[in-house]
């Protein structure tokens, strides 16, 4: 076959019997150093049966060689396919195979080069049956759009790779297979809408190991993919197998990725040319100049022009340029050979919409249309200098590149309505950011916002209670405002803040004796001293002054307290004195969690998402259909709190227009089906009718959880066999809680941590830099709410919060690091070893004695 590397291998030796001139120059040998050597050794494979060569050359049967991967000595890495056959050569039982190189490790993938811990994905296209075969270029002109789609949603730090036959290769960095997983559903839920009837797209994924090159880790997630493709599961997604680089051979001839061979042909170069340049609307004269100047570099041309279609079917010359000897130079119509001008005005509308190139096959000029599907924009003429002419074949763009520069050309405005109508959209978009809704959000919180009103005209005080996040400040605000005070007029007394009884005692005396009119909203009061709680009790039940002589009434004032849970639990379990507790609970109104009010998650996410761009100065028009599924199904355990955070963390992640889930971080709900329906609310009476879940005895605090969340992130540390600085990782996120609940109040901030201001700016740097590596870590996710919820809801200890949160993970380390290193425990914690020992050393002095690390701490 011509073109094949062929080598007949003794079957029962193993050893290369006859090698043609290709295999010579593949291999960098010799015939006479091929002949008689193992043919394992030679390909660089091992013999010990984990690679398809060795069961292509032990089988007994005739094949196509899927994809297999090579290391021949002094060669480098490569990937080949090919056939295999048996034959009788010199009268000996033979296997022939036939080799063809489809990728080597020079072959660039991506911009930039992988990394450990990158995550590759490709994605591949599986058309359904038909009787007829698709038109031609059809294939090509929807991987472009599928990777419009997916330059949507992945993030800038990630590369997306160009088509290649029906895949698309996608590095995503600083990615956990698992994350991996989440983010390949919302690919596929967001490239839905661009799929042909019946078609589907399928994933295979492979993570980038230590001591696996590019090329091994591209070729397992490619195997992946050819698993999925060849088996009738259904599945859409699948991570690579331990050694699925290493895969056995398929009995089709499936290759995905290197189906067409994975090199920089002329073609794929000048696509790739292509996606390097940016159209930017507002300079469409430089786009197309730098367009005509790429074409004018390609083999053979010697003249190019790009032309614009009118709404009467006429065509304006826009752009063209003629080829030197040293570069291109721009030139008006009329200095184009006469050649181009006259083929320029001869092409129809119906050739145009029809034929990929008009023009004689051996002509010196061609015409390439530019059309979305059945739309034309434009086209482009080509002029070939003489060696063409004369018969040599000249460069042509293919589909890929000509459907890739209408897309781009369809977003300029003097091509946009090019042909008389409207561009297609690529993939359907969410719904803008809603303006009009009145006040903050338009949420009654399930009659939270009706009780308010009514009970502000009522002289009484008054217990908002609810999870943190829910809006109470907000319940309170409307109470205030109802009652016809002025906006001053409301204090707001963070009970979080006090750090001794003093310090309570103090502040609130000096509240409560200036409060004529005003109306005072106490956050968390039970965090407070206890003698703090009960004198406050007294002074708001008797309604008279503590600590004054002659004794004097307490001014008229309203009284608001917030809390996270009921006051029967937080009496019980949460510290809230009895007395104060009685002091509130007449008239209580309840905020339900936002997952209880589905109806609402839209409209605050829309009003944070305005107010959050606003405060950027960024244009964003709003989230995808996936991003509102995403955030529909999910719980928000922090609720609207969270809710900010996460879109907060989404600008700060992405410059593009819309939000989407990859963003948000968010996946549940997403279907490869495409956004889903809005569940239906439940009626009123419905509602009513279901029995109310038994209320739990014990409900852990968030250092609690947070507890068992480092213990679990640890664990899945260990498991990966990986090191991660999870201790400097959770004091990055201290000290960025501390600085969200204060506002970026750095002296705030510095009193809550018990250090001083300079020192946070000093930290600031290495905690920014390492944001990125936190936030892509799928196992950091629940500690890092965790610690926002500790740090939102903390009262300030006698110990600085960093040491409370060191100490819990350094006891899981204790633990569950019985066989790692001092040096690897240290790295763990994200500290020299000299300060783990020490910092060691003072967690078991603070513990009377008793050894932190086990048996052995002493010792080492």
């Amino acid at each position: 076959m011509p073109g094949a590397a062929v080598l007949y291998v003794d079957r029962g030796s193993e050893l290369i019997v006859y090698s043609n001139p290709r295999a010579q120059e593949l291999l960098g040998r010799t015939a006479a150093g091929l002949l008689g050597e193992s043919c394992c050794g030679v390909l660089g494979v091992s013999p010990d049966g984990l690679s398809p060569l060795t069961d292509a050359l032990r089988a007994g049967t005739r094949a196509a060689l899927s994809p297999m991967y090579l290391s021949p000595p002094g060669q480098g890495e490569m990937i080949v396919g090919g056939y295999r056959f048996l034959q009788e050569f010199e009268s000996r039982d033979t296997v022939v195979l036939l080799l063809f190189p489809l990728a080597t490790g020079r072959d660039p993938v991506f911009a930039r080069p992988l990394g450990g811990g990158d995550v590759v994905a490709v994605l591949g296209l599986d058309n359904p049956a038909s009787p007829t075969p698709p038109a031609p270029g059809a294939i090509a002109r929807e991987m472009v759009d599928i990777r419009f789609g997916l330059m949507q949603i992945v993030p800038a730090r990630d590369d997306v790779g160009l088509p290649v036959g029906s895949t698309i290769p996608v590095a995503l960095r600083d990615t956990a297979i698992e994350q991996a997983l989440d983010i390949s559903r919302a690919l596929l839920s967001h490239l839905a809408p661009v799929l042909a009837q019946g078609a589907k797209i399928r994933i295979g994924l492979a993570h980038a190991r230590e001591g696996q090159t590019p090329l091994a880790t591209l070729l397992a997630a490619n195997n992946a993919l050819l698993r999925l493709q060849r088996s009738n599961s259904g599945e859409l997604i699948a991570a690579a197998e331990p050694n699925e680089a290493l895969a056995r051979a398929g009995v089709d001839s499936a290759e995905g990725i290197f189906g067409e061979g994975f090199t920089r042909r002329e073609p794929q170069a000048y696509f790739a040319g292509l996606v390097g340049l940016t159209a930017d609307p507002q300079h469409a004269d430089d786009y197309l100049a730098a367009v005509v100047a790429l074409t004018l570099g390609q083999r053979g041309v010697s003249a190019a022009a790009i032309y614009r279609r009118n709404y009467d079917d006429s065509y304006d010359y826009v752009a063209g340029g003629l080829a030197g000897e040293g570069r291109a130079t721009a030139a008006g119509e009329k200095q184009l050979p006469r050649g181009i001008r006259q083929l320029a005005h001869k092409a129809t509308a119906e050739q145009l919409r029809t034929v990929d190139r008009i023009g004689a096959p051996n002509g010196s000029c061609a015409i390439y249309p530019l059309r979305l599907y059945e739309r034309a924009l434009g086209y482009m003429v080509l002029q070939y200098g003489a060696a063409s002419a004369a018969g040599e074949a000249g460069f042509a763009p293919d589909a890929s590149a000509l459907h890739y520069l209408a897309t781009e050309l369809s977003t300029l405005a003097d091509w946009r309505r090019a042909g008389g109508t409207e561009a297609p959209t690529q993939v359907t978009v969410g719904q803008t950011i809603d303006d009009r809704i009145d006040g903050y959000v338009g949420d009654n919180m399930e009659g939270a916002i009706d009780q308010a009103v009514f009970l502000s005209r009522l002289d009484v005080p008054v217990a908002v209670i609810g999870p943190r996040g829910t809006g109470k400040l907000y319940v309170a605000k409307v109470i205030h405002q109802e009652s016809g005070a002025a906006p001053e007029q409301m204090v707001v007394i963070d009970c979080r803040e006090f750090r001794s009884r003093k310090d309570a005692l103090n502040r609130i005396a000096r509240e409560l004796e200036r409060s004529a009119g005003k109306t005072l909203v106490f956050k968390s009061p039970h965090l407070m001293n206890p003698d703090a709680q009960l004198k406050l009790a007294r002074q708001i039940s008797s309604r008279i002054l503590a600590d004054t002589s002659p004794p004097r009434y307490l001014p008229a004032a309203r009284m608001i307290a917030l809390f996270p849970d009921n006051l029967e639990h937080l009496v019980r379990y949460g510290g809230l004195n009895e007395r104060l507790a009685s002091v509130f609970a007449g008239y209580p109104i309840r905020v339900p969690p936002i997952r209880d009010r589905k109806r609402a998650v839209l409209r605050w996410s829309h009003k944070i998402l305005s107010q959050e761009a606003a405060r950027r100065d960024r244009k964003v028009s709003g989230f995808t259909p996936d991003a509102e599924q995403a955030m529909l199904q999910h719980d928000w355990p922090g609720n609207i709190s969270e809710m900010r955070q996460c879109i907060v963390g989404a600008l700060d992640k992405t410059d593009k227009e819309w939000l989407t889930p990859v963003d948000l971080g968010i996946f549940k709900g997403l279907s490869p089906a495409g956004p889903g329906r809005v569940p239906q609310k439940r009626a009123f009476l419905q509602f009513l009718a279901e029995p109310e879940p038994d209320e739990s005895t014990y409900a852990p605090t968030a250092q609690e959880e947070l507890g068992v969340a480092l213990g679990e992130a640890l664990h899945s540390l260990l498991q990966q066999d990986a090191i991660r600085p999870l201790g400097a990782w959770l004091d990055d996120e201290v000290i960025l809680a501390a600085c969200e609940r204060f506002r970026d109040n750095m002296r705030a901030a510095a009193d809550f941590l018990q250090t001083r201001p300079r020192n946070i700016g000093r930290w600031m740097p290495k905690v920014l830099s390492r944001d990125h590596e936190r936030s892509s870590s799928s196992l950091w996710q629940t500690p890092r709410t965790l610690v926002r919820r500790w740090i939102l809801e903390a009262a300030p200890g006698a110990q600085p919060p960093q040491q409370l949160a060191e100490a819990m993970l350094l006891s899981h380390i204790a633990t569950q690091c019985e066989g790692v290193s001092v040096a690897d425990r240290a790295r763990i914690m994200g500290v020299s070893t000299p300060t783990y020992l020490k910092r060691l050393q003072d967690i078991r002095e603070q513990t009377a004695g008793e050894p932190v690390d086990g048996s052995k701490a002493a010792t080492e």
